[in-house]
């Protein structure tokens, strides 16, 4: 696509609104607006998968100080608009440029979608954890259901970090999360946070989600500041 293709889709012309962002899993996507939720290819799903859940990209906000990336979208052409966000902390900066990402018809998956899935939340744990943030994996859309829902946090209580993860309804017959009576609600997993403990999230998590009848484009991630709402 030409420079001059790509402007169209993000010139005065067009319109562009509020989008929220499934995880690019499978070289697919789905995006959530206030009046509809469409699914996507995307044309270099490496670049955009690169910089989702890694705090850089804009975000609007949530209930319980919480907050969710969104873009923008212009549904006729399929442009999607990243604008970027600026971040700082332990000495360093980012910020990444808005960026333009072409989307299309969906195809079937390049890739397997819940690998991908699983390795995106790996990616995203270990990069919240930085910045001193925990996520909630959940449904997407703005509208989102309270539950189901997995979340991820580091925390320290005095005797060191420790990875905590959290799921309601509880995650039943995955093989990885521990079996809990069938009364019990939602299920804790916690362990000492280090490279091992934080490598295997994506796993605990992604088989959480599998186990709510969604596939990967269907869920979004929530993140917030640990001591305000965690």
């Amino acid at each position: 696509m030409t420079t001059d293709e790509y402007l169209r889709g993000v010139g005065p012309e067009s319109t562009m609104v509020p989008a929220m962002i499934s995880p690019v899993s499978g070289g697919l996507v789905r995006t959530w607006t206030e009046t509809e939720s469409m699914l996507w290819s995307v044309e270099d799903p490496d670049r955009l998968g690169g910089v989702l859940g890694r705090g850089l990209v804009g975000r609007t906000p949530m209930p319980d100080n919480r907050f969710r990336e969104a873009l923008l979208l212009n549904r006729d052409t399929g442009t999607l608009l990243v604008q970027g966000r600026f971040v700082s902390g332990s000495g360093e900066s980012a910020q990444v440029q808005a960026n333009i990402v072409q989307l299309g018809e969906p195809v079937r998956p390049e890739t397997n979608p819940w690998t991908d899935l699983e390795q995106f939340l790996t990616a995203a744990a270990v990069s919240a954890a930085e910045r001193g943030e925990f996520y909630v994996a959940e449904l997407g859309g703005w509208n989102a259901p309270s539950e189901p829902y997995c979340l991820f946090a580091v925390l320290d209580q005095g005797a060191g970090p420790v990875s905590l993860l959290e799921a309601a309804p509880v995650p039943r017959g995955t093989s990885i999360w521990p079996e809990a009576p069938r009364d019990q609600p939602g299920a804790t997993v916690s362990s000492p946070a280090d490279a091992s403990s934080l490598s295997v999230v994506g796993a605990f998590v992604a088989s959480a989600i599998s186990t709510w009848g969604v596939t990967p484009w269907d869920v979004a991630l929530t993140f917030g500041t640990l001591g305000e709402g965690a």
